[in-house]
């Protein structure tokens, strides 16, 4: 049978002015109750040492260290510190979660934050309006205010940096002064020292990140390597993930830009797209679009596969791959810059018609070498269909004789792939037909200089003969003479 002992002066509320000792020994399964009659309060089970409420625990808010504070292996494990004469609103659970020196000559200092874990806002002084979940959880902030965190270490080393998000174990962990941040996933934005205005979603997002502001990365790794650089935006696994210093770049794809380190104002949209670039000013949209280019700089890249003539090339637009075989638009011409207050040395183009007839328009079949896996053509994959063009080194050829390589017909920067650039003959083109005009037009007159003394002599004759015919008619025995040529 439990043994069941009433300590009644406990009730009664004896006083003494003197301390006591209280000891009472519980037998084997004896239970401590205190109750009201029929209402049991509080039990004490000898079993297991169990302490059982049936109504609420009350407990006083919590002004000092010793007012409403449960305590746990001798230290502060829940309270609701607030300083008097502040708004309050704290809750703090986890062992030396908050403090009980926060405060501030406002109002909301110190108040309003929410802390569960170990360490969690244990640095508070005057900021407000923080919320920290998990161990060491915003552990070092002081005056910052507005802050958000979940995740072990996230926000722990963050100072008065003040509304910024962490989502994800040492997300934003080293942050210290820097302010609207946001973190999502495992060590996102972790390094980050006082950057500002950043936005990572996703593990190691901006992970290295220390003073860049205004980045943007959503995916896996994405800037995980940007140190300084600012403001760039990656989207994607492993976008832009080398960037360190590089600015100003916009990454939208599976390991886009990924190799960029220093380039800037670079765009790239598209999986593996200007994958190893590290130049600045280039746009690449499409699969693998600009995937060759290096230190390249200022170049367009528009379809699958689009890429310049060499890694490094310069100041090129590339539209489609090998294989595109139309160009389609509602236009048929290209608009370009031709401003005479833009030029300088404006002369007669000295080349015409002597180059032009020196050119080899040539037809032929497209029996390309890319499209062979070891890069050597037989034939076998040769096109059945003819075309008509002219051929680089032909082309090149004519160019060094005339010393007119400014001409630019040839495109080398590729030595395994030379490209033509036949456009560029239109203003010789023009010069040759003006000179066969002029050629045309001194033939004309010839033949009409021509025309007009054969003409007098005609008329010469027809006078000549009409006085013959006169004088047949007056005199039938008149010698006839004609004076004009060739009697």
């Amino acid at each position: 049978m439990k043994k069941i002992i009433l300590i009644s002066f406990l009730l009664l509320g004896i006083s003494n002015n003197y301390s006591q000792n209280i000891t009472n020994t519980l037998g084997s399964s004896g239970l401590f109750n205190i109750k009201d009659g029929s209402t049991t309060f509080l039990t004490l089970s000898q079993a297991n040492g169990n302490l059982s409420l049936s109504n609420s625990l009350m407990l006083p808010s919590t002004t000092d260290q010793s007012t409403g504070v449960i305590y746990k292996f001798g230290v502060r494990f829940i309270h609701n510190f607030e300083n008097p004469g502040s708004e309050g609103l704290n809750t703090f659970v986890g062992l030396n979660s908050g403090n009980f020196t926060l405060g501030g000559i406002y109002s909301w200092n110190g108040s309003n934050n929410t802390a569960v874990g170990g360490l969690t806002l244990s640095s508070l002084t005057t900021g407000g309006y923080n919320s920290a979940f998990g161990v060491s959880a915003l552990y070092s902030n002081t005056t910052g205010i507005e802050n958000s965190s979940f995740g072990y270490n996230s926000l722990a080393l963050n100072t008065n940096g003040s509304g910024n998000s962490a989502f994800g174990v040492s997300a934003l962990s080293f942050n210290g002064t820097g302010s609207a941040n946001s973190a999502f996933g495992s060590n996102s934005l972790a390094n980050s020292l006082s950057g500002s205005a950043n936005t990572a979603f996703g593990w190691s997002s901006l992970n290295s990140n220390t003073t860049g502001n205004s980045n943007s990365a959503f995916g896996s790794g994405a800037l995980s390597w940007n140190t300084t650089g600012s403001p760039n935006t990656a989207i994607g696994n492993a976008a832009m993930n080398l960037n360190t210093t590089g600015k100003e770049n916009t990454a939208v794809g599976y390991r886009s830009l990924w190799s960029n380190v220093s380039g800037s104002q670079n765009t790239a949209i598209g999986d593996s797209a200007l994958f190893y670039n590290l130049g600045n000013y280039n746009t690449a949209l499409g699969y693998n679009a600009g995937s060759n280019v290096t230190t390249g700089a200022n170049l367009t890249l528009i379809g699958i596969d689009a890429n310049p003539s060499s890694p490094t090339a310069i100041d090129q637009i590339t539209l489609g791959n090998i294989y595109v075989s139309s160009l389609r638009c509602n236009v048929q011409t290209i608009t370009s810059l031709s401003d005479k207050r833009d030029k300088k040395n404006i002369k007669d183009l000295c080349l015409g018609l002597d180059f032009i007839t020196r050119l080899k328009p040539r037809q032929f079949n497209w029996d390309k070498r890319d499209w062979y896996e070891n890069g050597i053509s037989d034939g076998s994959k040769m096109q059945e269909t003819p075309t008509a063009g002219f051929i680089a080194q032909e082309f090149d050829e004519v160019q060094n004789s005339e010393h007119s390589e400014w001409l630019d017909l040839v495109l080398k920067d590729n030595p395994d792939k030379w490209e033509a650039t036949p456009g560029n003959l239109f203003p010789v083109i023009v010069k040759a037909i003006q000179e066969l005009k002029q050629e045309n037009d001194e033939l004309k007159s010839e033949i009409e200089n021509l025309k007009k003394e054969n003409l007098a002599e005609i008329q010469n004759l027809k006078k000549e003969l009409v006085e013959q015919i006169k004088m047949i008619v007056q005199d039938e025995d008149a010698d006839i003479k004609f004076s004009s040529a060739g009697n």
